[in-house]
């Protein structure tokens, strides 16, 4: 079985405003390299053993032209583009990947991935997903554990149990974000990964899951893709039927109710979901501006658009991003909490900053 990547290529992104914004959020943005982080994901299969050459690609409609545009930057050519007229969830996005898999490759593995993360070491984790395949063509739904360095309230957990093969084993439990005592315990106790909401599945398990727990998103999310309207590598999602798609994730909706989830655990790729500027500077070979000045400053993260100049005198632990007419000033303790800049702002009306 070949593995076929679908990149879910939604989401705002809003702790990373002002960069991230509605019009363009987080992933199609050069956050960590000179390509944006949706094209650095795409090449991440491009070339490797065992994964097909043209992904599927589920997004926004909003998002399609700017998705093909920088497919085209990076010579890929999608095996689909589908596109959704509004946001419904990961469960539906899992619904549609498996049924259009199912239909036009059923002899391949999906292996679902978020567009807007950071992986360090892609051939570790490559290695990692064919390590899994063996489980996902027996009927499991395979996620994927990383290897815990902190104790940290931002993820959620996974609790190995049963020894399948190799690193790959049963799910004991899933485990929302923890407070900071459970989060330490789970890092003490070795049993715990994070979450990264990645999945590998044969289509046949993933349709039959959803099937039994989530009938209802199966249903509705097949009937859009059925009366999707075709464009060229577009396929329009029918709005009327998805929006009857009830908006939940895939982890509630199937993977901690189904006797078929596993996890491969622990997984040490350098992953990062980058959902903050701390995270941003942590990992980006371009963290800083080249168009910036600083005098007597320590540990700052600078992130400017083409053509403004920063300059910085006697501050530290800062992160200052200028796009525009935008501009954001945080501590890198706070970055955590900018997407409260975004609430702001539509709260107050200001859609011109958003």
């Amino acid at each position: 079985m070949t593995i076929h990547p679908v990149i879910m290529c939604g989401g705002a992104g809003t702790r990373l405003w002002p960069v991230s914004n509605l019009a363009r959020p987080k992933q199609f943005h050069a956050l960590v390299s000179d390509k944006s982080v949706f094209q650095e994901t795409v090449l991440r299969f491009t070339g490797a053993e065992g994964f097909h050459q043209n992904p599927v690609i589920i997004s926004n409609a909003a998002y399609g032209n700017l998705i093909a545009r920088q497919l085209a930057e990076i010579g890929v050519v999608p095996a689909a583009i589908l596109l959704e007229p509004e946001g419904r969830n990961t469960a539906a996005v899992a619904a549609v990947a498996a049924r259009y898999l199912a239909d036009a490759l059923p002899e391949n593995l999906g292996l679902l991935v978020a567009s807007d993360h950071f992986i360090g070491r892609p051939d570790t984790f490559l290695a990692a997903v064919r390590a899994a395949a063996p489980a996902a063509r027996d009927g499991f739904i395979t996620t994927f554990g990383i290897a815990p360095s902190r104790p940290d309230t931002g993820f959620g957990y996974i609790q190995a149990g049963e020894t399948l093969d190799g690193q790959v084993a049963r799910v004991a439990a899933f485990r929302e974000k923890p407070d900071a005592e459970t989060a330490a315990a789970y890092l003490a106790s070795g049993a715990y990964s994070w979450n990264a909401g990645i999945f590998l599945f044969s289509p046949e398990t993933m349709l039959a899951e959803l099937a039994a727990y989530a009938p209802n998103i199966l249903a509705k999310s097949s009937e859009a893709l059925e009366r999707a309207y075709l464009d060229g590598a577009f396929r329009y999602l029918d709005a009327a039927a998805f929006a009857a798609v009830p908006s939940t994730s895939v982890d509630y909706a199937v993977m901690e109710r189904t006797s078929r989830a596993a996890v491969y655990a622990p997984l040490d790729c350098a992953w990062s979901d980058i959902g903050s500027w701390s995270m941003v500077g942590e990992v980006s070979s371009r963290a800083n501006s080249p168009a910036h000045i600083e005098i007597d400053c320590a540990g700052c993260t600078v992130h400017a658009a083409d053509g403004q100049l920063v300059a910085l005198v006697g501050v530290e632990g800062l992160i200052v991003v200028a796009d525009g007419n935008r501009i954001l000033v945080t501590r890198k303790d706070r970055s955590q909490d900018v997407g409260g800049v975004v609430k702001e702002l539509k709260s107050r009306g200001l859609k011109d900053f958003l």
